[in-house]
């Protein structure tokens, strides 16, 4: 047909229309060394899965100074895009409204039309589910979704940060928007929450403080507090029951190990309880085994078990 564009055979389009390219990178695409690649791959992939989505077959109470071997994980007892083929994240009220909602939720984030995610944002407020169980079930799916783009070439880096930062907003207004539970005074159930400096993808912090939130904690810091003084600032000025650390690449365990001793000889946080996640635990797990943190967190089940025990 005249006027027609013609078709351009190096490029596709994914099950949620983006168009991506299938043949050779053109002249003028930005190359990315293979090493470079590799790491977006990796923290793409896993900067989310550490806390928001179910990697085992079992869940326990976590208790002090966790030494157990980590388990091998096989496709089958890999939950991240399945978390209701988890025996107990399966028990959530509204798991399967949740679930529902995965599809439209991955439209929206790629849609060019902002209105769109909007509109998802009130169909949620009126659907009234658990901030949990929309961690667990929604945002923690389509996140590892968001990942599995990048990395079968399904869409570009840039779409995918445009669909995260969508994603966080929608995380933080369903978490603000929400019945707020009130914890009771006495308890005085706070967590400070920070991340390493290579924790560079910080939707799983912004879950997670929903979570928490969601269960009656006062939730201080977050993807923008760093370990650094002002990390330990807050600490000598507020008192924390748990100050969890949300960790980027596996060769900052060093740096994570030794922020954990400064903060155990302190005798004002030296009863608080330490829990470390981020998609470097995920990536290697024995890394953290060690380094003195009372939690290691994989899972938003874990996180929950964690809440409770803490």
């Amino acid at each position: 047909m005249a006027g027609k564009k013609p078709e351009d055979p190096n490029r596709s389009q994914s099950p949620y229309g983006i168009e991506q390219p299938v043949g050779p990178k053109r002249e003028g695409d930005a190359h990315l060394s293979s090493k470079d690649h590799g790491l977006l791959e990796r923290v793409i992939r896993r900067s989310v899965s550490n806390i928001v989505t179910a990697s085992h077959s079992e869940i326990s109470i976590p208790k002090p100074n966790p030494i157990s071997k980590p388990e091998i994980v096989t496709p089958e007892q890999d939950h991240m895009l399945h978390p209701e083929d988890h025996p107990v994240a399966r028990q959530m009220p509204g798991t399967e409204r949740a679930i529902g909602y995965r599809d439209d939720l991955l439209k929206c984030l790629f849609d060019p039309d902002p209105r769109h995610h909007r509109s998802f944002i009130e169909d949620l407020q009126h659907a009234s589910l658990p901030v949990q169980t929309l961690a667990v079930h929604l945002f923690a799916p389509v996140a590892a979704r968001l990942g599995d783009f990048w990395c079968t070439d399904e869409a570009d880096f840039m779409q995918v940060a445009v669909a995260s930062t969508r994603l966080s907003m929608i995380v933080n207004h369903v978490s603000y928007a929400g019945p707020q539970r009130v914890a009771d005074p006495n308890e005085q159930r706070r967590i400070l929450l920070a991340r390493t400096r290579g924790a560079m993808h910080t939707i799983g912090v912004s879950i997670v403080a929903s979570c928490f939130r969601d269960m009656g904690w006062i939730v201080d810091g977050g993807s923008e507090l760093e370990i650094d003084d002002s990390l330990y600032m807050r600490l000598s000025r507020q008192p924390y029951k748990l100050l969890g650390i949300s960790v980027g690449r596996v060769d900052e365990a060093t740096e994570c190990s030794e922020a954990i001793r400064r903060v155990k000889r302190t005798e004002q946080t030296r009863s608080m309880k330490i829990a470390v996640g981020g998609p470097a635990v995920i990536a290697s797990p024995k890394a953290f085994q060690r380094i003195g943190a009372d939690f290691v967190t994989r899972s938003a089940l874990d996180v929950m078990q964690l809440a409770s025990y803490a």
